[in-house]
Parts: C-alpha cells; sequence; structure tokens
C-alpha cells in the first residue's frame, strides 16, 4: 500500500490510498472464501461455492468493494498516523479507480480533521467576578420560604371563600389552542394541584379565584401572542376566565399557542406557618441549632455559598468564552450540523411527546418559519461546538485525566449540592458504559475548566462591566460551512 496528499482545504484533507495487485486479490479470495464458507446455496456445499456463482447472487461490485473496506479498515490508522491526522469522523470514500484483473486498485479518501486550536496564554486573560453580598432582606424571604414549606395547612369552613392568604387545592386539565381559538390538544386525564394563593404570578392572575367556594370552577387562559405587555382579565358567573399575554420580542420564542387551565376548586385551606423555634431550625438546617441568631447566621451562609456558586459559573462561563475568541479556531460546519440534528430531534420528540403534533406543525402554530429555527439554533449548536473543543484541546494539552477516585467525589460533592442521594446518583452513573463515559466526561470537563480558572487572572467586583458569555449567532462563513456539511 502507498498514499499520496490529493488536496487539501482548511481541515478538509483527501487523501489517494494505492493498493498493490498482490494485496487487493489476497484479500479478495478471502472475501470470496468467506461467502462461500458462509452462504447457502442450493446445490453447492458451503466451502466448495464458485467465484462466479457467488458473483452472480452477490454482484462482483459488491465484493469489491467489501475487499477494498476491509483493506481500508485494516490500514487506516496507519495512514492516519503517516499524514499526523486525528479525524472528527470516520473517513468517507469519496471515489475508487477501475478495478482491473492484475492491477493495482486506488481510492481517494476524504477527512475531516480535528481543527488546529492555538490556546492561549491563560495568564493573559481576565476576567470579572461579581462578589458575593448577602443582606437581612434577603435573609428574611429565605427564612419565611423555609417557613411556608414547612407550613401546616388548616382545612377552612365549609362556606369559606379565597382569600389572598389562601391554600387551594384544584383538580385541573390543560387545553391547548392554537391561534385561531381551537382545541389542539388536552391532557388525558385531569390533574391535582395545591397552590398557594401568594405564590400566584400576579395579581390580575389571582383575582379571578379570590371569592370562590369549594366546588366553583375557574379557567385560566394563558395566551402567547406577539407583543403586548398587558394583562385583561375577565370573570363572567362562576367560571373566570384569565387571558394573561406575556411581554415578548419579535425573536422565535413568541408563540401563538395558548393554554387553558380549566380548574374546579376541591378545598380550600389556610397556612399555619411554624415558630421560630429549635425544632424548625432542626427541620431546615439539618441538624441541632438553639438560637434564632446562630440560625439566621447559618441560613445567610447557605445564600452566600449559592451566590458564590453562581457567580462562579459565571466567571467560568466568561474565562472559556475568552479562551475560545482568542483560540482562532474554525468551527468546523459538520459538527455543527451534527449538534444541530441533535437539538431537532431531542426538539421534534418533545413536540410528539408533549403536543401530540409533528414539530413543523407546532412551529407553524407558534407563527415561526422553519428557516427561522434552524438560524436560532445554527448559534446555539455552534457556541456548544466550539466550547467542547476548546475543552478538549485543555484536556489534551495539559493532560487532565480523572481517577477513579475523582468520580465517587463528582458524585458526592454534586449530590450533596442538588439534594439527592449519593448511592442512587451513583448507580444511575453506573448502570452501563455509556453512562460512565459520560460521567467521565463531566469529570474531565470539570477538571478542564478548575485547570482554565485556576490560571486566568481573576477580577473580583461588585458590578460586572464585561459582557456575558452568551450564545452566538454563527457568521455567514459557518453558516455556508453547516449548509455544505448538510449537502
Amino acid at each position: 500500500m502507498r498514499s499520496e496528499l490529493a488536496g487539501q482545504e482548511k481541515n478538509r484533507i483527501e487523501i489517494k490510498v494505492e493498493f498493490e495487485a498482490s494485496e487487493f486479490e489476497a484479500e479478495l479470495k478471502k472475501v470470496y472464501d468467506n461467502i462461500s464458507r458462509r452462504a447457502n446455496i442450493p446445490g453447492f456445499r458451503k466451502g466448495h461455492v464458485p467465484r462466479r456463482t457467488i458473483e452472480m447472487r452477490f454482484g462482483r461490485n459488491a465484493i469489491h468493494d467489501e475487499a477494498i473496506e476491509n483493506l481500508l479498515n485494516e490500514n487506516i490508522s496507519e495512514i492516519m498516523k503517516d499524514y499526523g491526522i486525528e479525524p472528527l469522523f470516520a473517513p468517507r470514500l469519496k471515489s475508487k479507480g477501475p478495478v482491473t484483473e492484475g492491477q493495482p486498485v486506488s481510492v481517494n479518501l476524504l477527512i475531516e480533521a480535528r481543527p488546529e486550536i492555538k490556546l492561549p496564554e491563560f495568564e493573559d486573560i481576565e476576567v470579572e467576578r461579581l462578589i458575593s453580598v448577602v443582606d437581612d432582606t434577603m435573609v428574611n424571604d429565605m427564612i419565611e420560604r423555609l417557613r411556608s414549606s414547612q407550613a401546616k395547612v388548616e382545612a377552612a369552613e365549609h362556606d369559606a371563600i379565597i382569600q389572598d392568604d389562601s391554600l387551594v387545592t384544584v383538580e385541573f386539565s390543560i387545553v391547548d389552542i392554537d391561534a385561531e381559538g381551537e382545541e389542539i390538544s388536552r391532557s388525558k386525564k385531569p390533574e391535582m394541584a395545591t397552590v398557594n394563593m401568594q405564590d400566584l404570578p400576579s395579581v390580575e392572575f389571582r383575582e379571578p379565584l379570590i371569592g370562590k367556594k369549594v366546588g366553583d370552577s375557574a379557567d385560566v387562559t394563558i395566551k402567547g401572542q406577539k407583543p403586548d405587555s398587558t394583562y385583561e382579565a375577565e370573570t363572567e358567573g362562576d367560571t373566570a376566565d384569565v387571558t394573561m399575554t406575556q411581554a415578548n420580542d419579535d425573536s422565535s420564542d413568541s408563540t401563538h399557542i395558548s393554554k387553558r387551565y380549566e380548574m374546579k376548586i376541591v378545598e380550600i385551606g389556610k397556612k399555619i406557618l411554624p415558630e421560630l423555634t429549635p425544632e424548625f431550625f432542626k427541620q431546615s438546617l439539618g441538624y441541632d441549632c438553639d438560637t434564632e441568631e446562630n440560625f439566621r447566621d447559618a441560613t445567610a451562609q447557605r445564600i452566600l455559598e449559592r451566590l458564590q456558586d453562581s457567580a462562579e459559573a459565571d466567571a467560568e462561563a466568561r474565562a472559556l468564552n475568552t479562551a475560545a475568541e482568542m483560540s482562532g479556531l474554525e468551527v468546523p460546519g459538520s459538527l455543527v450540523f451534527q449538534e444541530m440534528e441533535r437539538i431537532k430531534a431531542f426538539d421534534e420528540k418533545d413536540a410528539k411527546g408533549r403536543y401530540n403534533l409533528e414539530f413543523k406543525e407546532l412551529l407553524r402554530l407558534r407563527g415561526i418559519e422553519y428557516e427561522d429555527y434552524e438560524k436560532q439554533i445554527m448559534g446555539q449548536a455552534w457556541l456548544t461546538v466550539r466550547n467542547t473543543l476548546v475543552i478538549e484541546e485543555i484536556v489534551r494539552k495539559f493532560e487532565i485525566e480523572v481517577e477513579p477516585s475523582e468520580l465517587d467525589e463528582w458524585i458526592k460533592e454534586n449530590a450533596g449540592k442538588n439534594g439527592l442521594d449519593a448511592e442512587l446518583m451513583k448507580k444511575a452513573y453506573f448502570k452501563d458504559k455509556d453512562s460512565v463515559n459520560m460521567l467521565v466526561d463531566r469529570v474531565l470537563t470539570d477538571k478542564a475548566i478548575k485547570f482554565l480558572m485556576d490560571n486566568v487572572k481573576i477580577r473580583d467586583v461588585s458590578e460586572l462591566t464585561q459582557r456575558v458569555a452568551k450564545e452566538e449567532s454563527a457568521e455567514t462563513e459557518e453558516t455556508e460551512k453547516t449548509e455544505e456539511a448538510e449537502e
């Protein structure tokens, strides 16, 4: 076998591979012998089927292709090593020359190589990190939320009406309605929910429920229309019909699908908030706490830790975004296309499961052109691919590895942060090879970002001035690359 570079355009490489006649004939004989042993052809014993019969049954071209594919599979690693190529995907057969008995056989491979990424000096990157501050108002709000979550419900009198501080249990069905007011779908069976009147999003949204009794109905419709920052409420008889139109812009997030919640009042109660006692403190914190002062300090510390986690995550996004911008990376359109296909598959499955509609029909009902949707997810896909490639390069360049013990540590830490059972989380990740690989990738990603943050300059500020790392729309060049990949 010999090979030569036939052409290159950025990270797209074409290599001509030629196999000697003897190499090809030897592999071809293996293919014929294998088929002869496997094929069940009437009139012939297995292993004794003539070539001519095999060619008539399976086709000479198909047999030649199998021999060529086998030779490529045997030699592809050596070819990649010779040219120092790390392919993004399996090389694709672009063309093959004629197959003539006693003559060499040549093929042209098209390879998309991993793009070159020149990571910047991390010491040259400076990112802002918001200083986290906790005040009394934040602590008071958190304590009230904790009291509300542990409140006991006292049943109201039989003829009681819903008030601002009532706790209301409703039976409800959800109906999806299109822009013309036609019903699209309805939940299969009614559901039950208990809502705190004070937690509902707006006074206008609460008004139709105020004054209702057990057994009354209240229909609340949330309309998704294009820009209107007002809220409209209409009430007729025993059925309250509220239309809430949310303000938005002309982006593809706007929707023409409305949701109507058809509710029946099942029970009216009132929350009895717990007193600030050591029992309440222990229930909230998970450990003994004797005084209100210590409880407030512990609550403030928990709020501070959450704010710090959020500020750190934001700073990490800024650092990664800056490193990616400085790397000179040209994002491969084929990877963007692949990520777009993944997003589309998820959205199509969601549309089918949630609305029982084809995704394009759902977009039509929302007043969104499919081309606009593709532009939106192209930016999302482009950013995901770019940052993933940069993280992978950090892992490769600085030889970041994951020890088995670090997997357990990661699970324990993240289970604790999210209030999950570490053992159950571990079982979920170790249930199969794919899940384990996903866990390793997450730990590697976290280690790569930590390495980045340990080396960039961090400036703690009380107010952010740098632009926030956000999803970028794909540039014209990236769009063209994606279209080429799709073709």
